[in-house]
């Protein structure tokens, strides 16, 4: 069965994501550059990962945004395609948990010193992710009004997975769950 992407609900999610991000701010360097095991990431770490993969797609969005046609009737619900719908279903945690682990690639891991970032540094990670949310939040309330159905593009993973904007969004949206669980799980082990 195919994901059916809702804008509303992705609005939703995000600003979900947002508050919580915001309690993440109210932490201290400490706990959000630690790792809560010697091949996990801290935090940070997450953050960082995440701000990269958003900027990959940032390009692609924006680009296919621009290209399309303002829609008379909206977008504020579309049918996923068959291979975006598998790995939106595998993305998200479900129940709490993250489910199918998988390694990154090296061009999506984010690099700090984390025995010398300050605190300011860490509060520009959690500004910049901040802004990538706002910036996903903005894609989706553009989608609602163009004809962007048609108009796919390669994913991150190359062209063997391809996206149209509500598609990439709603993919992007997976991702960032996925790894909000993964931030409260690694606080929760600090």
């Amino acid at each position: 069965m195919r994901v059916q992407i809702k804008s509303a609900f992705q609005v939703q999610r995000i600003n979900q994501l947002i508050n919580q991000l915001e309690e993440f701010e109210k932490l201290n360097v400490k706990e959000l550059t630690k790792r809560p095991h010697s091949k996990s990431w801290s935090p940070v770490e997450v953050m960082g990962h995440m701000i990269i993969a958003h900027n990959v797609y940032k390009e692609k969005i924006e680009h296919h945004l621009g290209l399309a046609e303002d829609s008379e009737v909206g977008n504020d619900s579309v049918q996923a395609s068959a291979l975006p719908s598998r790995l939106m279903k595998m993305f998200p945690p479900k129940d709490g948990k993250v489910r199918f682990k998988m390694k990154t690639f090296k061009k999506f891991k984010p690099v700090y010193s984390l025995e010398t970032i300050s605190e300011s540094n860490v509060q520009k990670v959690i500004s910049d992710l901040k802004t990538t949310l706002f910036e996903l939040k903005s894609w989706v309330e553009a989608y609602r009004l163009k004809k962007v159905n048609a108009l796919r593009f390669a994913s991150a993973i190359g062209p063997i997975v391809r996206f149209n904007v509500p598609e990439a969004c709603e993919f992007v949206l997976c991702h960032n769950e996925r790894h909000f669980q993964q931030i409260l799980d690694a606080l929760d082990e600090v």
